[in-house]
C-alpha cells in the first residue's frame, strides 16, 4: 500500500508489514488518513480482513502540499424533530436534530459527529458563513473526497460544496524504490488514477520486475468511480501498459483506493492466494455502489473491457466485481490480447514462481553440468534431460491445479541445452498453455410444438 499520512502528523517513510489491526496504522500515520482508511478496508473491525502479508510503504507530503477544502451550509430553523446523515469519504455521522434547531445548533451538532468519528478524512470548523471541512491529508488525494447529507426535516435546506483545492501528491518513485529484493505481487496507490505521469512511474517501474533478470512480476490496482467516458479517456491511450488497473464501482461515493482495498480483501489477493485458476466475481459489500441510474449495460462493459478498464454490475445494492482487466490492449493483438486478465496474468505468475523455484535450487548452483550423453557417478552433476524431467513434472502439477492446459504442447516444445558458446549456462524454453476462464456463454433454445397423428 503506498499513500501519505495526515497533514501534521510525524512519521518515518520506512515501510511497515502490518500484523493485522488497522489501529496500528492510525496510530503510526494518522486516523482519517488513505493509509489508515486503506487499511481499515484490509483489516476491518468486522468480517473477513487479509490472509495476506500487507506492507505500507508511506509518503512523506510535499512541502507545498496544499489540503483540499469544502463546506457545509444550512439555511432555516428545523420545525420539526428527525435526523441529518452525514456521508463523507464514505465514513458515515448521524445527528438528532430538535425541532427549533437553528443552523448555528445543527453545525455544532454535525461538527461533534464529524469529530466522533476516527475514520473521518476530515476536520471541521464553525465558520461565520457555515461548516468548513478540510481534507485530513495534504494533496490532490483530499479531492476524491465526496460529502454527502441525508435530511428530511422540515424548515431546513443544506447545501454542500464539495471538497477542491488540494494540490500536490507526493512522487511514489521512493516507495517503489524501497520495495527492493521483496517479491511484492501487487501495489494499492491511494491516489488517484488520472494522473498519467504516475502511471507511467508505477509501469515502468512494474515492467522492470518482469524482466528476465529480476523475475519478481507485480500488477497495480487503482480504485475508480468514474463513468466509462472520463476512466477509458484514460486507459485508452494506454495499449501497452499491462502493469495498471481499475478497479471500478460506478458512481459510488466511496473513496477509490478504499474500494480497491476491499476488492483485495473480498476476491482478488484472497482468491490468487487461494485458487489462482479462478476468476474474479466478488461482492463489494461493506461499501455504498452508485446509484442504479448510473450503472452500465453490457455494450458499455464489453466497450470498457476493450478500451483497458475494467467494470463492474450492481447486484442488489452491492457494487460486484465484473471484468478484472488491465490496460493491456494493442491493436495488433485483436479482440484478446495477451496481458488483458489479471488472473491470466496471476497464472502466469505462479508458472514463474514454480519455474524458479527450479532454476534457482541450491542443488543446481554450481552443479558440474555435463551433456546427456555422458554417465557419471557424481550425484551433485546435471544433466539437461534430468531438468527437463523437473519441469514436466511441474507441467504435470499445474495441470492438475487448472492453472495450465495441454501438457503435450508443453512436452514436444520444451528445450533445454547447455548453451554452444558458454560451457557454464544452461538454456532453457518452456511453452505453456494458461488455462481459460468463462466469460461468456452462449446458449440456442430451440423450441416446437407437439401436435397428434
Amino acid at each position: 500500500v503506498i499513500g501519505v499520512g495526515n497533514h501534521g502528523v510525524t512519521y518515518t517513510t520506512e515501510k511497515y508489514e502490518c500484523q493485522g489491526n488497522a489501529s496500528e496504522i492510525g496510530d503510526k500515520y494518522g486516523y482519517g488518513s488513505p493509509l489508515y482508511l486503506a487499511a481499515l478496508s484490509l483489516f476491518p473491525l468486522v468480517g473477513k480482513g487479509a490472509g495476506f502479508p500487507v506492507t505500507f510503504y508511506p509518503l512523506a507530503e510535499e512541502s507545498d502540499a496544499v489540503q483540499a477544502s469544502g463546506k457545509i451550509e444550512i439555511e432555516g430553523t428545523a420545525t420539526e424533530a428527525g435526523s441529518a446523515k452525514i456521508v463523507i469519504g464514505g465514513q458515515k455521522a448521524t445527528i438528532a436534530i430538535a425541532s427549533g434547531d437553528t443552523k448555528d445548533e445543527i453545525y455544532s451538532k454535525i461538527k461533534d459527529g464529524i469529530d466522533g468519528v476516527i475514520a473521518m478524512p476530515v476536520t471541521a470548523a464553525i465558520e461565520d458563513d457555515g461548516l468548513s471541512l478540510v481534507s485530513k491529508a495534504a494533496g490532490e488525494v483530499g479531492n476524491l473526497i465526496k460529502t454527502r447529507i441525508e435530511c428530511a426535516v422540515n424548515g431546513l435546506t443544506f447545501t454542500v460544496t464539495q471538497l477542491i483545492g488540494g494540490v500536490k501528491d507526493p512522487d511514489v518513485t521512493p516507495a517503489l524504490e524501497k520495495i527492493g529484493e521483496i517479491w511484492e505481487t501487487a501495489i494499492l496507490p491511494c491516489f488517484d488514477y488520472k494522473n498519467t505521469d504516475r502511471l507511467d512511474t508505477v509501469m515502468i517501474y512494474g515492467i522492470g520486475r518482469w524482466s528476465d533478470l529480476e523475475k519478481k512480476p507485480l500488477l497495480s490496482f487503482w480504485g475508480c468511480t468514474d463513468d466509462y467516458a472520463t476512466r477509458t479517456g484514460i486507459t485508452d491511450n494506454r495499449p501497452n501498459d499491462f502493469i495498471n488497473a481499475l478497479i471500478v464501482s460506478v458512481g459510488s461515493p466511496e473513496l477509490p483506493y478504499v474500494i480497491s482495498a476491499k476488492a483485495m480483501v473480498n476476491d482478488i489477493l484472497t482468491t490468487a492466494n487461494d485458487n489462482p485458476p479462478q476468476g474474479y466475481k466478488g461482492l463489494l459489500e461493506g461499501l455504498e455502489a452508485g446509484d442504479d441510474s448510473l450503472q452500465e449495460n453490457y455494450g458499455t462493459r464489453d466497450a470498457s473491457v476493450k478500451k483497458g478498464s475494467s467494470t463492474n454490475i450492481k447486484s442488489g445494492n452491492v457494487a460486484e466485481l465484473n471484468d478484472i482487466v488491465t490496460m493491456y490492449h494493442p491493436a495488433k493483438e485483436g479482440n484478446y490480447p495477451s496481458r488483458r486478465y489479471v488472473v491470466d496474468l496471476i497464472k502466469l505468475e505462479n508458472v514463474i514462481y514454480n519455474v524458479r523455484l527450479i532454476m534457482e535450487a541450491d542443488g543446481l548452483k554450481s552443479a558440474p553440468l555435463i551433456r546427456d550423453e555422458e554417465v557419471t557417478s557424481n550425484k551433485a552433476a546435471i544433466q539437461p534431460k534430468t531438468v527437463k524431467t523437473w519441469l514436466l513434472n511441474l507441467t504435470k502439477d499445474l495441470i492438475k491445479k487448472a492453472l495450465l492446459q495441454d501438457y503435450d504442447t508443453t512436452k514436444d516444445g520444451l528445450e533445454v541445452a547447455i548453451d554452444s558458446e558458454n560451457p557454464k549456462r544452461l538454456n532453457t524454453n518452456i511453452p505453456v498453455k494458461l488455462s481459460g476462464n468463462v466469460e461468456v456463454t452462449s446458449t440456442d433454445i430451440d423450441y416446437g410444438f407437439y401436435v397428434g397423428k
